[in-house]
C-alpha cells in the first residue's frame, strides 16, 4: 500500500463563508472561554465540528457528537462544505511570531496509511489516556471523517518534497493574515507531483508531532470497521488517516509546556522548600523578568519555581545529577530520566505534591505561555507554577525511535495546525 495518498478534500466554500473567520486551532488546546469566541464569531465555524457545546439536555440521541453529525451533514448539502472532484495533496505555508521575531513553517496535508500491529512507520512520543480516546472515537463514529490533521513531521535533509512541489505552486487558494501571521494553502492535483512526494515519502518515517489521542483513535476505528465490513485489504478509506506533514530539517518550533497546580492541597512554601532543597539548588530571584532571562540562559535542566502568596521567584537546579536515581524506577531509560519533564514529575510532583498520573488531569493545567502561567499565580487562580525548557526536536525523534513515551502534554508544537482547512470522509 502506498504511504501516503492523495485524497478529494473536503474543503469550506469560500462563496458562502469568510475563511478566517471558521478556522480554529485543535480541540484540546481550546479553553472554554475561547470555544465561546470562535462559536460567535461565524456559526459556520469548525469549532461546531470538533468540540461542540455540551448541554443540560444531552441524552444518548442528541449529544455534540450527534449535533456535530447534522452540523457535518447539512453543511454539505448546503454547499458550505464542497468535497473536491480530483484527488488532491494541500501544500500549506503558514508565518507566525514569536516576542519580536518571525519564522515560517511548510507542510502538506495527504492521508496516510495507518500502521498495522507493531508497524514502525508512525511513532508516538507522548503517553495517551483513554478519556479523550473515547471522545475522539464517538465523534469520529458519528461524523466518519477526520475533522483535523494529525501534525507528523519527518526528516528530509535535501529538501526533496518542498524542491518538487514549490515550482508548481500557482495562486493559492487561502491567502489570509490575521494579528497572528499569515496561512496560505494551495490544492495540488497533478498527478506526476503527487506521485513524485509519494516515492520520497515511502521510506520516511513520520513522527507524530500533535495528535497522539486522534491518531490512536483512527487505529480503533480502523479496526473495528475491518470487523464490521469484513474489508481487510489494507486500502480503504478507513485504513488512512489525514496528516499535516512538515519537514523537521525546515525548522520546527517546539515550545516549553508548563505546570500549573491549581490546587496544592495546603502545601505552601515552607514545606515545600524544606523538602526541595534536599535535592535542588533555590536560586531565588526578585523578579520574573530575570527568572525567565536566566532560565533562557541556562537551558535544560533548570525548573522555574512561584507559589502563590511569595513575592520572590526561584530557579531550580539538580544538586547532584545522581539524585535523580532516588526518585526513578531502575528501569527508566536514560534517554528519559534528564528531561526537566520527567525530573519534575518524578522529583517534585509525585514525591512532594503527591500528584500522580490520574491526579494530573483534575489538579494541573498545561500552558505554553511562561507569562499567562505566571499571571496565574499571582492572580490567586492557581497556588503554584513550574516552569520547564522544552526537549529538543532531537531528543524527541530519539525517544520515539526507542519506542519511549514522555508524559502527556510535554511539548507544544507550534503554531498549531488549523482546524477547518480540508476534511477528510473517511467514507470516500
Amino acid at each position: 500500500m502506498p504511504k501516503i495518498k492523495a485524497f478529494r478534500g473536503i474543503r469550506y466554500n469560500p462563496e458562502k463563508v469568510s475563511i478566517e473567520n471558521v478556522l480554529c486551532p485543535p480541540y484540546d488546546v481550546i479553553t472554554p472561554k475561547q470555544s465561546e469566541e470562535y462559536h460567535k464569531k461565524d456559526p459556520h465555524n469548525a469549532i461546531g465540528l470538533v468540540l461542540g457545546r455540551q448541554l443540560l439536555s444531552d441524552s444518548k440521541k442528541d449529544n455534540r457528537y450527534t449535533r456535530a453529525r447534522d452540523i457535518w451533514n447539512k453543511w454539505r448539502q448546503v454547499c458550505i462544505l464542497k468535497q473536491d472532484s480530483i484527488p488532491a495533496i494541500y501544500y500549506h505555508k503558514q508565518g507566525y511570531r514569536i516576542g519580536d521575531k518571525t519564522y515560517t513553517r511548510t507542510g502538506f496535508i495527504s492521508i496516510v496509511h495507518i500502521d498495522e500491529e507493531g508497524g514502525k512507520n508512525i511513532l508516538p512520543h507522548e503517553n495517551t489516556h483513554k478519556g479523550p480516546k473515547l471522545d475522539r472515537l464517538h465523534l469520529m463514529k458519528e461524523t466518519k471523517a477526520n475533522l483535523s490533521c494529525i501534525f507528523g513531521i519527518y526528516s528530509d535533509p535535501a529538501k526533496v518534497v518542498s524542491s518538487q512541489i514549490k515550482p508548481y505552486l500557482k495562486e493559492p487558494e487561502i491567502d489570509i493574515t490575521t494579528e497572528e501571521g499569515y496561512q496560505k494553502l494551495w490544492v495540488i492535483d497533478d498527478s506526476e507531483i503527487i506521485k513524485k512526494v509519494s516515492n520520497v515519502m515511502v521510506d520516511k518515517t513520520i513522527f507524530i508531532a500533535d495528535g497522539h489521542h486522534r491518531y490512536e483513535t483512527a487505529k480503533a476505528y480502523r479496526d473495528r470497521k475491518r470487523i464490521s465490513t469484513r474489508k481487510k485489504d489494507g486500502d480503504q478509506p478507513f485504513d488512512y488517516v489525514m496528516m499535516y506533514l512538515s519537514n523537521i530539517d525546515d525548522g520546527i518550533t517546539v515550545l516549553p509546556t508548563h505546570r500549573v497546580i491549581i490546587d496544592s492541597m495546603g502545601t505552601g512554601l515552607v514545606e515545600l522548600e524544606y523538602k526541595i532543597k534536599e535535592v535542588f539548588n533555590m536560586i531565588p530571584f526578585d523578579n520574573r523578568a530575570a527568572l525567565l532571562n536566566a532560565l533562557n540562559e541556562k537551558g535544560k535542566g533548570h525548573l522555574g519555581l512561584f507559589v502563590k502568596g511569595i513575592p520572590r521567584y526561584y530557579m531550580l537546579k539538580l544538586i547532584n545529577e545522581e539524585f535523580i536515581e532516588r526518585f526513578m524506577p531502575e528501569d527508566t531509560p536514560s534517554l528519559l530520566k534528564k528531561l526537566d519533564v520527567t525530573i519534575l514529575h518524578k522529583c517534585i510532583l509525585e514525591p512532594i505534591l503527591g500528584i500522580d498520573r490520574v491526579l494530573t488531569s483534575t489538579c494541573v493545567s498545561y500552558i505554553s505561555d511562561s507569562e499567562q502561567t505566571l499571571d496565574m499565580v499571582e492572580k490567586g487562580q492557581a497556588d503554584i507554577a513550574f516552569l520547564l525548557n522544552p526537549p529538543s526536536i532531537q531528543e524527541i525523534v530519539k525517544i520515539a525511535k526507542a519506542g519511549l513515551r514522555v508524559p502527556q502534554k510535554s511539548t507544544f508544537f507550534y503554531p498549531k495546525i488549523p482546524t477547518g482547512l480540508v476534511f477528510y470522509s473517511l467514507e470516500g
